[in-house]
């Protein structure tokens, strides 16, 4: 499931090269078509563009959405105007000037450049005129061009007033498009691929354009028509794949970059603009030769010098500031440097040693061991002790925190005075302290630690005469071939729960014998009687779906532990430990509180007060313990959950291995109200006629069934199983669902419930309550 879910994925994020690849498919094929029909291949293009910014907006949600929708309308409003235009080709019939395609292509002229307005940032207050001066400078320079090129071959025509006006409106069109889109590079710059795409879009409609309408001023007819068809489709290629790209929605949130630096390469650009002008007066004859076209475009050039001054003097005011704050930042580097002296001394002394104790800290520690390990002659010699004081957390528990930092303190001075004058005594954290002693030539690792051990004989008396006592347990480990400092403290580490599994109190050398799976073991059995008193376990709840319909019909509890500042400890890993330790009965009795517990206040606040089932597992150990169907009536009568809601799960290895107590104890149960399910049912290798022998409600597939694909042996024993369930009247719910095909395949074969990974994985009970209030069914999520 995963990797089809990875799959689906992939295709969704690159879905805009596809529209690329098409949009290169399209330039192709309207140069290899020589019929008339292919003057429709670019209003298609311009039409599946359109359709790619609605469904960008759609998938990426950008926020807010209004320019992109003003780009889909545009592009939409070009899309009919490219079909009209394609009409007339494909017809053979000459396009009037003007027509209802010059209107619509005017129109969403206006509309993208409302949208290029609007889809860049307000500027802040200390750069907003640098980005508007350039891109007015580009403005300008580029119009010079256009009058020279475009306007004034148009005013030398025979056209009438109107053809004119609709002739000039294009490169007006263009010129402001250009200013929009200069604008918003110049403030933003290009930094997303939808961004980049999207400025190709502006790119190459303004060369299909100058192509165009240059030629068709010049001489009457569009040179190069093909030419400017195929940069119109790249433009509709591109911003149709800006749009579906995943980037898309930052484009609406850019951050304005400071503009008020100038380039030299931008600086260039302004000034080829600015001489640009005054070039074409001189170089063009039909510019030179005609006053008003000439003063026309000094005006132009004039304006655009005047914008370049007022750049200039920007950039000056600009640097002015910059000096004024780099002498108020040299003045207050000056006073950091003096702080600094003091400050260094202390942070050197702080960095490096307990700010509670005194003592070298973990960092110190470990530079010292690692120092230790990689001298030669002393490393044979060397032990590492890991003390850790035994049962402080109820120090802190009864007499309070600032006792035990006391205690702390004492402890850390007693350790100090066992110590010799060039050992390393630390505090690692919290109550866990360690020890480095080099050269220990004539003692042994294990006398040695004995010392300290010793010191804890004493009670120790803290202010206002209080005395506590305390024990410690003491791993030791005796460095006698080369190592690293994390695998001397990970061995150190499981003599230390060696000593506190063995009773504490004691000292334990560390020997290769010492399995590591057995201490973990040790550890995870001894964090866990505390799991429950430090709120470490939460239950995550799993939806069980009607497969026709995909409505929630109920939901399973599961069980998770997670410590402070270790991974998340997995069920299959401590819960059977919890079994063994017999700690699984208290665990057990809280897991079915708290989770009737929510489900009473699901049922509160689902709409119309639909009910809900709420799933719990039961181990063999509760199941044996014949105050267990008491402890569910209490539960349910403490939080007024109904018995009819609560579903208990038993798994089939439970019921075979003791099936006479596992069956009278079901029985009790169901008198209460509450329903049975099979858990795993077909993994413990049971008749399935055992079902009317057991009094139970549901069965569970076990999920190895489910994931046998469309196996025909997998099949026949899920049809055989739905049978038995139909004729004995019992509820059936297919585990472990994780693709599209696997849950139709149970849903063809009539399973009426399922749960999985494909619908939804366990969630909190905060992220559940806040579903279940706004939800009925679940959407798949592959």
């Amino acid at each position: 499931m995963e990797e089809a879910r990875g799959a689906g994925g992939v295709v969704r994020r690159n879905v805009w090269w596809w529209f690329l690849i098409a949009g290169g498919l399209e330039a192709i094929a309207y140069l290899l078509v020589t019929a008339p029909v292919r003057n429709l291949f670019s209003p298609m293009l311009a039409a599946a563009a359109t359709l790619a910014i609605l469904v960008g907006i759609r998938r990426s949600r950008p926020r807010p959405a209004g320019p992109w929708c003003l780009f889909a309308a545009g592009i939409g409003l070009l899309a009919a105007g490219d079909w009209i235009f394609g009409s007339f080709q494909v017809a053979g019939t000459e396009v009037p000037v003007p027509s209802v395609a010059d209107a619509l292509y005017l129109a969403g002229y206006v509309v993208l450049a409302t949208g290029l307005l609007r889809l860049g940032p307000a500027p802040a207050s200390g750069m907003r005129w640098a980005p508007l001066l350039d891109a007015g400078i580009i403005t300008l320079g580029m119009s010079t061009v256009t009058w020279t090129f475009v306007v004034v071959p148009y005013l030398g025509s025979h056209l009438s007033a109107l053809p004119l006006a609709v002739s000039l409106a294009y490169p007006l069109a263009d010129l402001v498009l250009l200013c929009m889109a200069a604008r918003l590079v110049l403030t933003t710059g290009v930094r997303s691929v939808s961004l980049a795409l999207f400025t190709l879009w502006v790119s190459a409609t303004l060369a299909a354009d100058a192509l165009y309408y240059s030629t068709l001023a010049a001489t009457g007819t569009p040179i190069a028509a093909d030419l400017s068809d195929i940069l119109w489709g790249a433009a509709y290629a591109a911003v149709g794949a800006a749009a579906l790209h995943p980037s898309m929605a930052g484009t609406t949130r850019l951050v304005p970059q400071c503009q008020e630096r100038l380039s030299r390469s931008r600086m260039a650009v302004l000034i080829l603009l600015a001489l640009l002008g005054p070039t074409l007066v001189i170089a063009v004859g039909d510019v030179r030769d005609h006053p008003v076209h000439a003063a026309i475009v000094s005006g132009i050039v004039a304006a655009l010098t005047l914008l370049l001054v007022l750049r200039i003097m920007l950039l000056a005011r600009f640097a002015e500031a910059r000096a004024d704050e780099a002498k108020v930042r040299a003045r207050v580097a000056e006073d950091a440097l003096r702080e600094q002296a003091s400050l260094q001394r202390q942070l050197a002394h702080q960095a490096f040693h307990d700010a509670l104790t005194g003592l070298a800290n973990r960092a110190l520690f470990s530079e010292r061991l690692e120092h230790a390990l990689g001298r030669a002659s002393t490393a044979r010699d060397t032990a590492l002790l890991v003390i850790d004081l035994d049962h402080f957390k109820d120090i802190n528990d009864s007499l309070g925190h600032p006792v035990g930092d006391e205690l702390l303190i004492t402890v850390g001075q007693r350790l100090l005075g066992a110590a010799r004058r060039n050992d390393t005594v630390a505090r690692m954290g919290g109550d866990e302290f360690a020890i480095l002693a080099e050269d220990l030539r004539d003692t042994s690792a294990t006398s040695y630690a004995q010392r300290f051990l010793d010191r804890f004989k004493d009670p120790f008396v803290l202010s206002g005469h209080r005395t506590v006592f305390v024990t410690a347990s003491i791993g030791v480990i005796a460095i006698t071939e080369p190592a690293t400092p994390n695998d001397v403290l990970r061995d150190a580490d499981i003599a230390l729960y060696e000593a506190k599994d063995l009773g504490r109190n004691r000292v334990v050398l560390f020997e290769p014998a010492m399995s590591r799976a057995q201490q973990d073991h040790a550890r995870i059995a001894q964090d866990l009687r505390h799991a429950l008193t430090s709120n470490e376990l939460e239950l995550h709840y799993q939806p069980v779906v009607d497969l026709t319909t995909t409505e929630i019909t109920g939901v399973e509890a599961l069980l998770r532990w997670q410590q402070p500042g270790r991974p998340e400890t997995p069920p299959e890993v401590f819960v059977p430990i919890a079994e063994e330790t017999g700690l699984i009965v208290p665990i057990g009795t809280w897991a079915l509180r708290e989770a009737c517990r929510q489900g009473q206040r699901w049922h509160g606040i689902l709409p119309g007060h639909r009910a809900i089932g709420v799933a719990v597992n039961v181990s063999g150990r509760q199941l044996k313990d014949h105050r267990f169907p008491n402890t569910v009536r209490q539960v349910l009568a403490e939080t007024g959950f109904p018995a009819t809601s609560l579903v208990l799960e038993i798994t089939e290895s439970t019921l075979i291995a003791d099936a006479e107590t596992a069956s009278e104890r079901m029985r009790t149960l169901r008198e209460l109200g509450v329903r049975i399910s099979i858990d795993d049912f077909g993994t413990g290798y049971s008749s399935l006629a055992y079902l009317r022998d057991l009094p139970v409600d549901i069965v569970k597939i076990d999920q190895s069934f489910v994931l046998r694909g469309g196996a025909d042996v997998s099949n026949s024993l899920i049809q055989a199983i739905l049978d038995l369930g139909h004729a004995l009247g019992l509820d059936v719910v297919a585990e472990g669902i994780e693709t599209p095909d696997q849950a139709e395949r149970l849903r063809v074969l009539g399973c009426p419930h399922g749960q999985g990974f494909y619908f939804c994985r366990p969630m909190s009970s905060k992220a559940l309550e806040s579903y279940l209030a706004t939800e009925a069914t679940l959407a798949p999520s592959g």
